[in-house]
């Protein structure tokens, strides 16, 4: 079988869209394989997703020819396993799934540095990071800065880079651009015909490097949840969606400074068989938290789809964002209550029917869980957190929100996004000069988390580990406040100027 027959074969009919024409049947591609941010091993609620699933498309294309396998970065935090496995289940279903490379993502920082060594040595994969070592400047043990391979006669080049942000103070991670460009200059030197960036940046930071680094030749990139194929000079800047909801393949044919390269986004989904030698291996760390976690109890019924999902947390007011700080600011007596998207890590549809503990556990995976502290806020201060959030549409410390009501434009000035006044539910003004309660989160209220700065949290963050969990405030709202129905609160507390 040969030429787009073959390549339609080897991924699964059915799950291919909008690839170039594939290489001449003599010619052999470099063929790679990238999932990126993925915190759950099992298939969603929705079928999509799997690793199990994946390591069959990783098979299939395989069988064919040689492919390398990536994950560009957050796989060992956050998630409900983690938060009792510490990530040690990632790494055993990878290493079943034939992983062959993954760099750092910004969450494998919220391990205890021993732990994020401890998971380092458990891997059959690779780690490489051009960007991120010990606080000493010395490497973490078994990780390489880059690496090579031959791939079909062609030496191959491949470095690791990840976001530069203020991590625990064992990590330091320097200047993606100047290790980007280290680590490509010395991959020409060692002879690298193809070079590929491993990456967990943004899109923006992706597509920068490849138009400064005309020697790079790829970049397979995560951070964002959402599939992304972009071109710069015909060069892919590669993403698939969070949780392996889909991956992307690429196949490269030609030769240095000729490349010609073809991207298929793989949709994971219930056409797709599982892999049955990695699914039991997922099976057993799912039995494994049932034992630790005891059965699943119902805490309330869904009567309609209350969609979780990250892509819409991070972008708009969301139906799952509006419960969660309904339930805050009930539990809290708060005034307000504001929540980063970020904390909230279902990224999934809680679908009509029972909802349980094991689902709402899952909403908040962060060592904090999300506990909720209150103080006092200006009403010229709450102004000042709102548009640091719509500053970050997008991306984690968007905020979801209760008891305010703004609008905002995206297009305006740093500083002046939000547009007319802070509205209470009754439409009444919050005045800048006024004081209001506010309940917010730890990570951004007491760690600075997602760039937010709040002095006047400080007397509440002394006693944070005694606040209310999220799960238990959640909890606590469905029973006592909805009656143990769970429907989508009124919208409208979040207006995009326009639409």
């Amino acid at each position: 079988m040969t030429g787009r027959a073959a390549l339609l074969a080897v991924t699964i009919a059915t799950t291919l869209a909008g690839c170039m024409p594939p290489p001449p049947a003599a010619v052999r591609p470099l063929r790679f394989l990238s999932i990126n941010d993925v915190y759950v091993l099992d298939t969603l609620s929705d079928g999509t997703g799997g690793l199990a699933r994946v390591s069959t498309v990783r098979t299939r294309i395989g069988a064919e020819g040689p492919v390398l396998f990536v994950l560009a970065g957050d796989l060992l935090s956050p998630s409900l396993l983690s938060k009792y496995y510490h990530g040690r289940q990632m790494v055993a279903t990878l290493n079943a799934a034939k992983l062959d490379y993954a760099t750092f993502g910004n969450h494998e920082f919220e391990l205890a540095r021993d732990t994020l060594v401890a998971r380092i040595a458990e891997s059959k994969f690779k780690w490489i990071s051009a960007n991120c070592v010990e606080a000493s400047g010395a490497a973490f043990p078994g990780v390489a800065s880059w690496d090579t391979l031959r791939m079909q006669g062609t030496l191959v080049g491949i470095f690791g880079l990840t976001i530069q942000e203020d991590y625990r103070p064992y990590v330091r991670c320097t200047n993606p651009d100047s290790a980007a460009h280290t680590a490509i200059d010395t991959l020409k030197t060692m002879g690298a015909k193809f070079i590929v960036a491993l990456t967990h940046q943004s899109l923006a930071a992706d597509q920068a490097m490849l138009r400064r680094e005309p020697a790079l030749d790829l970049v397979l990139g995560g951070h964002e949840h959402e599939r992304h194929d972009v071109l710069v000079d015909s060069r892919h800047v590669l993403k698939a969606d969070a949780n392996s909801r889909s991956a992307q393949f690429m196949t490269v044919w030609g030769a240095a400074g000729a490349w010609r390269q073809a991207a298929t986004l793989v949709v994971i989904d219930g056409r797709i068989p599982l892999d049955t030698a990695v699914q039991a291996v997922v099976t057993a760390w799912q039995d494994s938290l049932k034992a630790r976690l005891g059965p699943e109890t119902t805490i309330g019924t869904a009567v309609e789809p209350i969609d979780a999902r990250d892509a819409i947390s991070r972008n708009q007011e969301s139906p799952i964002g509006d419960l969660v700080t309904d339930a805050m600011r009930s539990g809290t007596g708060a005034d307000v209550a504001l929540l980063n998207a970020g904390t909230l890590r279902l990224d999934d549809i809680i679908h009509p029917g029972p909802v349980t503990n094991y689902t709402t556990e899952s909403l908040f995976l962060f060592a904090d869980d999300a506990r909720t502290v209150t103080f006092p806020l200006t009403g010229a201060r709450l102004r000042t957190l709102l548009e640091h959030g719509v500053e970050s549409v997008g991306s984690g410390p968007f905020l979801q929100v209760s008891g305010v009501r703004f609008t905002y434009n995206p297009g305006a000035a740093a500083g002046q996004r939000i547009q007319g006044p802070l509205l209470r539910p009754d439409g009444s003004v919050i005045r800048p000069d006024e004081t209001v309660t506010v309940a917010f989160d730890v990570y951004p209220a007491c760690e600075s988390g997602d760039g937010y700065h709040v002095p006047e949290a400080v007397e509440a963050c002394r006693t944070w580990e005694q606040a209310p969990r999220g799960a238990d405030l959640l909890h606590r709202y469905v029973q006592e406040q909805l009656g143990g129905k769970i429907s989508v609160p009124p919208a409208g507390r979040i207006t995009k100027a326009g639409s």
